[in-house]
């Protein structure tokens, strides 16, 4: 009987350790306002929906152009840069934390990144999946041209 309570005392310990590694593996807790956060290397996936309005552009020179909007963000690659409006993230309160000031370096695919420049894709929604990391770099797995 003893033996047995010591097969099943070792079996919770190692449930217990096992559980408590995938749970930290998975977990992304930041604190608002503190420029700081917890997690695997601080990353996680996003989804964003948005429209480019120019390509090549300053975030000044669409804030000119579009005063009235509020969220304008610059999207800076190796190819050049874009303006978009974004609106919806699939994580806002991660997104808020991470992207400010609103501009984000991102990489991806050359294909990838030439969807974002692409004249006949302004003005149309659009869909980035991609994962954003704490050094605002948004490395993109895939664009969706939706409009």
């Amino acid at each position: 009987m003893k033996k047995l309570w010591q097969i099943v005392g070792a079996g919770i310990a190692a449930t217990s350790v096992f559980a408590a590694l995938a749970v930290g593996a998975y977990g992304d807790i930041g604190v608002s306002g503190s420029g700081f956060s917890w997690g695997p290397g601080g990353t996680g996936t996003m989804q964003i929906r948005g429209h480019v309005l120019c390509a090549g552009c300053s975030l000044e020179q669409a804030r000119q152009a579009n005063p009235g909007e509020p969220t304008l963000y610059q999207l800076t690659h190796r190819q050049g840069q874009v303006v978009m409006t974004v609106t919806r993230v699939s994580d806002p309160g991660r997104w808020s934390r991470v992207v400010w000031p609103a501009r984000l370096w991102v990489r991806g695919e050359e294909k990838l990144l030439q969807q974002l420049n692409a004249e006949a894709n302004l003005f149309k929604e659009l869909e980035i999946d991609g994962i954003l990391s704490n050094t605002r770099t948004l490395d993109i797995a895939a664009v969706t041209i939706r409009g």
